[in-house]
């Protein structure tokens, strides 16, 4: 996968990622202690990594990696990135939830890291996630496509399901959505294209705008990584595209490695 490091990353086996982690914890709940749980994320972040430094580990703050593609760029910056192969993440937060383990898998995978954690600072005592993934690059870019519903012989739309292709092809699934929605985004064209406001229609009623991810002026594009209750979600897309001047939507959804593209109509 194209992806630029500002250091050089070495991948730590679980054994070694426990040995640190087990001083890098200690240093969390000393600061927990000295500081309490309501400072800035940054002020635990600099302070965390000042400590860590003192006692002997190498450290990068906001180390800067790229997801690339044929001219897109995606910088990231880690939190923390503990002896080049570990990455931190420090919250103050009430408390942790799934997209901030998302975001946590989808730095591990751009870095090809297979161990990290979550730290939250803001609870009353240090809640801390490990997260971990062994998905490999190779068992990423293996997907299936189902495209028996799409139905884009225009320009437009066969131009987004190569983009999209391609895109899988070269960074493989798993990643963060939004991050593929972007770079489909930066390679569309066209007066039409690109996230537009559309009217929500009660009868003769306008109601409010959406923003969609628009093709052209007829046809909206919608990108998911629904793992379940699918059929729900399509319901609720076609009572959306209802309510709107519009013809269609094609529908992509990531589930693991099945990758599926329906065009909805009204």
């Amino acid at each position: 996968m194209p992806v630029e490091y500002s250091v050089e990353i070495k991948p730590i086996g679980q054994e070694g990622f426990h040995a640190i982690d087990k001083v890098v914890m200690g240093h969390v709940f000393d600061i927990h202690n000295t500081l309490g749980r309501f400072c800035d994320e940054r002020i635990y972040q600099d302070e965390l990594a000042q400590r860590c430094r003192a006692g002997g580990l190498e450290v990068h703050r906001e180390m800067l990696l790229r997801a690339l593609h044929q001219g897109f760029a995606k910088p990231y910056y880690l939190d923390l990135l503990v002896e080049r192969g570990i990455i931190y993440e420090l919250k103050a937060v009430e408390t942790l939830n799934s997209s901030h383990q998302q975001q946590l898998i989808n730095y591990l995978l751009l870095a090809g890291l297979g161990h990290g954690k979550l730290v939250n600072f803001r609870s009353a005592s240090i809640e801390s996630r490990f997260v971990s993934t062994r998905l490999s690059q190779q068992g990423r870019i293996a997907f299936r496509l189902a495209d028996d519903g799409w139905q884009g012989d225009d320009t437009s739309s066969q131009k987004l399901r190569e983009n999209l292709c391609a895109l899988l092809a070269d960074w493989g699934l798993f990643l963060d959505v939004n991050l593929y929605q972007e770079a489909l985004l930066h390679f569309l064209d066209g007066p039409d294209a690109g996230i537009q406001p559309v009217d929500i229609m009660v009868g003769d009623r306008i109601i409010g705008a959406q923003k969609m991810c628009m093709l052209s002026a007829g046809t909206a594009w919608h990108l998911s990584a629904v793992r379940e209750h699918q059929k729900s979600y399509e319901t609720h897309l076609v009572r959306l595209l209802n309510h709107m001047r519009l013809e269609r939507i094609h529908w992509i959804n990531l589930d693991h490695q099945d990758v599926t593209l329906i065009t909805l109509h009204k």
